[in-house]
């Protein structure tokens, strides 16, 4: 057993590095006593990842004394240090960097993050992944240190919480020339204009998520939702996700996926989104999108000008009474919690999968004109118990019989409140 053992361990980095790889962080950790081969793959391993409970030795909801904490954290603050100098001074590539904690340990440590980033993109980092979380009632950011805006090795940049893109960048030469994927989500930029700044520099850019992002108004001081964004001249672009923005323009004819939701459920609130020249979309999800008096006629559209549109998804959307839809490549069709719909039909030879998700007893006519054989419909429905006698009818109007493959009824109690 030990000579097994021993072989393992004589194994070259380059292979005991992607077996670290597929345990989870905290058998990684344990490989560390194995022996002393495997503490210095440990070491080395390019993968870093910290946490606000590593950081603090404890859930961040118990109790502690300041000064306890302070010790604890500023104790984790060197290690990281000193453990991420060894990457620089060995010159290690740091492939991925994962940073997650929250807005009161950066009172002690907010400089610290910043030379760990810096340190981090110095090793070459491809992936930067900072998650920055704050306790009910604080408003404290973190403002991206500049290190992070001239890395040239970046592929992939997550950002997410109380973090603050400063205005001052928009002074820096941005070298963002490997990144492929952003994603930034409750981030504050300087102002409307930032992200088509970043962007403009991301050539090799394929996949951007921007939600309920912040910017701070023309008088600098208050925050609130970004308004409006437009994408272009990106010509690898093949995914966007935007959510909590009004108003959003895409022109990228490489664009195969896009989500938008301007995420108010208060509909006849104004939103609009362009993507008219996105020709070449295959996935399309739009949720909390209002219903507008050509919205029939944007349906009528929707599929000569996407001709290859094969999942087409609307949850929380206010539509027409009746929809016709007609595609041959449409594969996926799905309706989620859609209002006022009555009458569905759909003429679509080649689709594989049908959803409908409704709430209450006055569910659509649902039709299929033309349909594969391999057509599946699931049905999930919450019925008020007194109306479950329209369950029956509902079910019966799906046409043609057989391609009901799942249907899931969920029964809620019916209240009525008496005045006496």
């Amino acid at each position: 057993m030990e000579l097994e053992e021993d072989r393992l361990s004589s194994l070259p980095k380059i292979i005991l590095h992607p077996i670290l790889s597929r345990l989870s962080k905290k058998d990684r950790a344990r490989t560390s006593v194995l022996s002393k081969a495997w503490l210095d793959t440990w070491y080395t391993f390019p993968i870093l990842s910290i946490s606000e409970r590593e950081i603090l030795g404890m859930p961040v909801e118990e109790p502690m004394e300041d000064s306890v904490r302070k010790r604890y954290i500023l104790e984790f603050s060197d290690y990281v240090k000193r453990r991420m100098l060894m990457f620089r001074d060995q010159s290690l590539t740091i492939k991925e960097f994962k940073l997650d904690v929250y807005g009161f340990v950066l009172r002690y440590m907010s400089k610290d993050v910043d030379i760990w980033l810096k340190l981090a993109c110095e090793c070459g980092v491809e992936v930067i992944q900072y998650y920055q979380e704050v306790l009910e009632g604080q408003e404290q950011y973190h403002v991206l240190p500049i290190s992070v805006i001239e890395a040239k090795s970046l592929t992939k940049l997550v950002l997410l919480g109380h973090i603050k893109i400063d205005p001052i960048f928009m002074n820096y030469s941005i070298k963002f020339s490997s990144l492929r994927a952003l994603s930034l989500r409750n981030v504050l930029l300087g102002d409307e204009h930032a992200i088509n700044h970043l962007i403009s520099f991301c050539p090799l850019i394929e996949y951007i998520t921007l939600k309920f992002c912040l910017v701070l108004s023309s008088g600098g001081g208050t925050k609130e939702l970004m308004k409006s964004v437009s994408i272009s001249g990106l010509q690898k672009l093949k995914s966007v996700d935007v959510s909590g923005i009004k108003y959003v323009s895409i022109d990228a004819s490489s664009l195969e996926n896009l989500c938008y939701s301007p995420d108010d459920p208060f509909y006849g609130v104004t939103s609009k989104i362009d993507f008219d020249r996105c020709r070449n979309l295959k996935e399309l999800y739009l949720k909390y999108v209002a219903s507008t008096c050509s919205i029939y006629k944007w349906f009528l559209e929707l599929f000569p000008k996407f001709p290859f549109l094969e999942s087409l998804k609307l949850d929380s959307c206010d539509m027409p009474e009746k929809i016709d839809i007609s595609s041959v490549p449409l594969k996926k069709l799905k309706f989620l919690d859609c209002f006022n719909l009555k009458e569905v039909n759909i003429d679509s030879p080649n689709l594989l999968s049908f959803g409908y998700i409704g709430d209450g007893a006055s569910e659509p006519t649902i039709s299929f004109l033309k349909n594969s054989s391999q057509l599946e419909v699931y049905i999930h429905i919450v019925v008020d118990c007194k109306d479950l006698c329209k369950l029956r009818e509902f079910v019966q109007n799906i046409k043609p019989n057989n391609v009901l493959t799942s249907l899931s009824v969920a029964i809620k109690e019916s209240y009525e409140v008496s005045m006496n």
